[in-house]
């Protein structure tokens, strides 16, 4: 994509208070297009920064005519370009590309490979996307270490539950990221894995101390600060056992924002909130006040993406506290600096980009979803399968289980691709919570065939689990983990199981090859 180059004052001693106030915001538009509204927007704020959600993507040139309206408008309106423009592209159940560009596994299918250049491959594929889109920077990787199997947000968007691992996945991410042409913006600080609340709803507490803190979170976030973050994105949870953070959300923290990732941690880059309007933020903070405590607390960007009225409030709060002499006028420069500097890094990166060619995507992607199968066990000795033998496979519906979710009512389109493989099978699907009932049913139609059941979230859904264990004790049973691996622990030991975190199509072909044999 051509951008369009304008020279910008890189001084905030040449911008006004109200421009300057307007960079450091990040805000949405509500279709497919830019025009009119957002040029209409823009006339009255230079907000420096949009983020693009699924409503805002259908197919690959509208998308492409949606960036070109925003650096166009953004450009009359004397901004930097590449104008910031980011979306949360993680693959996996989280993609926004999935219906025109490869769909990949996400982190959690690749923490299932021992080697952390499976997450390097990950970052630049993913990267390659976007950078071919004109889209510079990405709000991923979640760094969050998924302690709490509950936990009900986060899920297979961690790469695990080992602080190191993540750690050395999500710098290898980061750099396949950057060789891609695209910026990053590493997620949730300090860490939104051990929390059983979703932020998008309600204002988790979690209960470490910083101690604990520091030596498991946060070392995923130290990893990626060495390995050039770009951005750090605070999180919308509360710590009782920190006094520090005043009983504040880390994203509106002095302590955590300013003192720990600025000072602490040695942090340079943008830091940015967690969207704002999300439920943890907007049932609990005034929008003339939150924008106050944003700032106050050290982010460079406050992400509001969604109600423009909601945006209004927040921006003539944080005007006023200028006014009022709440923030200095200095503490906004030294934002508008960093944002610039940001700003300047997407030139270098588009610049200096070696993206994988488009014709070879598709490869890219099979390679990277080959690295992700992990066989947990094959006691019956199921595998290969055969020809020679009658299989059912059980396959659930796909359900969206949260706001950060938009892989429900995807069919799990395995059974073809097993045909492709030469091996009939007959399908079922049923419910991701089957009662007695659907149980009692699908036993019968199991009976005389090799079973391979499909759990998504199993150790959270009870009625997958008795349907896996009447199944193992009435014959043999290949259990495929399709979404958290925490089911692999929880289903008939007895019957095999193949790890997947996954149900994108590459997956799926990487486990059809699997079970070919």
């Amino acid at each position: 994509m051509q951008l369009n180059k304008v020279n910008t004052p890189q001084d905030p001693a040449a911008m006004n208070l109200e421009d300057k106030i307007s960079l450091m915001c990040v805000v949405g538009t509500p279709s497919t297009a830019a025009e009119p509204e957002f040029r209409e927007r823009m006339s009255g704020n230079r907000f420096g920064g949009i983020g693009l959600f699924p409503h805002n993507v259908k197919d690959e040139q509208q998308t492409l005519k949606l960036m070109a309206e925003v650096q166009s408008i953004t450009g009359d309106s004397g901004l930097p370009q590449p104008y910031y423009v980011s979306i949360d592209e993680e693959g996996g159940t989280l993609s926004k590309f999935k219906t025109f560009y490869p769909y990949i596994p996400g982190n959690r299918a690749a923490g299932l490979s021992p080697d952390a250049e499976t997450a390097y491959l990950q970052g630049k594929i993913i990267g390659s996307q976007l950078h071919a889109l004109g889209i510079p920077m990405n709000w991923a990787p979640v760094l969050d270490v998924n302690t709490n199997i509950d936990n009900p947000v986060v899920g297979v968007r961690s790469f695990g539950e080992d602080p190191e691992v993540v750690a050395a996945f999500g710098k290898a991410y980061i750099r396949g990221m950057h060789e891609a042409g695209v910026a990053v913006t590493a997620k949730h600080f300090p860490g939104h894995g051990q929390v059983s609340g979703d932020s998008h709803v309600v204002l988790p507490e979690c209960e470490l101390t910083i101690e604990e803190l520091m030596n498991g979170p946060l070392l995923p976030f130290i990893a990626a600060i060495e390995a050039g973050a770009d951005s750090i994105m605070m999180g919308h949870l509360v710590f009782p056992a920190i006094p520090e953070s005043q009983g504040l959300p880390a994203s509106l923290s002095p302590f955590f924002a300013g003192e720990l990732l600025r000072m602490r941690l040695g942090f340079e880059g943008v830091i940015c909130t967690d969207d704002i309007e999300m439920g943890a933020i907007k049932k609990n903070f005034n929008p003339e006040d939150v924008g106050v405590l944003a700032v106050l607390a050290g982010n460079d960007m406050i992400l509001m993406c969604h109600t423009p009225e909601f945006q209004e409030r927040v921006i003539a709060g944080i005007r006023q506290a200028v006014l009022d002499g709440v923030i200095a006028e200095s503490r906004i420069d030294e934002s508008i600096n960093r944002i610039l500097r940001l700003y300047a890094k997407f030139q270098q990166y588009q610049a200096a980009a070696q993206p994988i060619p488009r014709g070879s995507w598709k490869e890219a992607a099979l390679q990277y979803a080959r690295r992700t199968v992990k066989i947990s066990r094959d006691p019956q000795q199921l595998l290969p399968l055969s020809a020679e033998r009658s299989y059912l496979l059980i396959l659930p519906r796909q359900e969206q289980l949260t706001i950060a979710d938009n892989s429900g009512g995807q069919t799990i389109g395995l059974a073809s691709l097993l045909e492709a493989q030469g091996l009939p099978v007959q399908v079922e699907y049923c419910s991701m919570k089957p009662e007695a009932a659907e149980i009692a049913g699908l036993c019968a139609k199991a009976a005389g065939h090799i079973v391979i059941q499909g759990t998504l979230n199993a150790h959270l859904f009870q009625g997958q689990l008795e349907l896996a264990a009447q199944l193992a004790a009435t014959g043999p049973l290949l259990n495929l983990v399709l979404r958290n691996p925490y089911d692999d622990a929880y289903l008939p030991q007895n019957a095999g199981s193949i790890l997947l975190c996954s149900t994108s199509d590459y997956s799926l072909q990487a486990l059809a090859e699997v079970l070919s044999g």
